[in-house]
């Protein structure tokens, strides 16, 4: 045991070297370590920001509940859509109309035709024709953009406008 201590006391500034590097060594090392906890902690406030004395097994239990309704409520609206997708495709909402004078010795454009229908090209076209002593309203039906009725070239025009019409969607 004497030689260790003779030996220590021979080489004591080694030894005071060694030590002094060993404990820098363990200062940065612990600084890391202080640094990497901050950062954890300041993760662990962003995470828990809002909740108030909750802890992380209560937030992530909340968090689950939260998914799942959002995603009841995705399959709900899902479900919303496809109805009204369905219901789109029949709704009458390409129109197209042409205003014109029916007769030589009436002005103002007061007769018209209009065609509305859906996608799949059902409806209807109206024609008014206005004259001096009476008007009159016809409605002849449409299948699949195609009457079985004789269209005016004014019917025929407001069926070429609905197709064209800006409220077609793709």
């Amino acid at each position: 045991m004497a030689t260790i201590f003779d030996s220590l006391r021979d080489n004591s500034g080694l030894v005071l070297a060694f030590l002094l590097g060993l404990n820098f060594i363990i200062g940065v090392f612990l600084v890391s370590l202080m640094l990497r906890v901050r950062k954890a902690q300041s993760r662990m406030r962003l995470l828990l920001s809002g909740v108030e004395g909750a802890d992380l097994e209560d937030v992530l239990v909340q968090h689950g509940k939260l998914r799942e309704e959002l995603k009841r409520q995705v399959i709900n609206l899902e479900g919303r859509t496809e109805t009204i997708e369905r219901k789109l495709l029949r709704s009458k909402r390409h129109v197209g109309l042409v205003r014109y004078d029916a007769f030589e010795d009436i002005g103002g454009l007061q007769s018209f035709a209009m065609a509305v229908y859906d996608d799949n090209g059902d409806g209807v076209v109206l024609s008014s024709i206005i004259g001096r002593a009476a008007g009159r309203v016809y409605g002849k039906p449409l299948m699949a953009g195609k009457s079985d009725r004789n269209l005016t070239n004014e019917e025929q025009q407001a069926i070429e406008l609905a197709v064209t019409s800006p409220s077609k969607v793709s």
